[in-house]
């Protein structure tokens, strides 16, 4: 089989979108790796591990009575217990969750054109729409 070399043109703006989208990922998922290998061997856990599994098949509600004899509503609870591992781990999560956003904003500086700009605007707005009002 024979091969065929061709070369694809990608302007900077793409090129900064990718590299954003790569970098925020790895970022992203060493944030949620971390905190989780530290929680599987037992360090500062906010859920005991032990607890979490006796109780893995009930529903949330009573998952989080069982455990915390509370039941958490919103995400302030992960905020205000960031020095445990598995909650920290979340900080991944969100890193993952606006790694698009992150990268349109990085590609809004090496934009070609005022309407690329616009369009990334508008990308952006909608993105931070649709987490909002979801």
């Amino acid at each position: 089989m024979k091969s065929v070399d061709k070369k694809i043109n990608v302007d900077g703006m793409g090129i900064i979108f990718a590299k954003a989208m790569v970098i925020f990922s790895i970022i992203g998922i060493i944030l949620i790796v971390v905190p989780s290998i530290g929680y599987f061997l037992g360090y500062r856990q906010y859920l005991p591990q032990s607890e979490v599994i006796s109780h893995w098949s009930e529903p949330v509600a009573k998952f989080w009575i069982d455990i915390k004899t509370y039941q958490p509503h919103g995400y302030s609870w992960i905020f205000k217990n960031l020095n445990y591992t598995d909650t920290f781990s979340m900080i991944g999560v969100m890193v993952l969750l606006f790694t698009p956003f992150f990268s349109i904003i990085a590609a809004m500086f090496k934009t070609p054109a005022k309407i690329y700009r616009t369009l990334l605007v508008i990308s952006a707005v909608e993105f931070i729409l649709s987490i909002i009002l979801r």
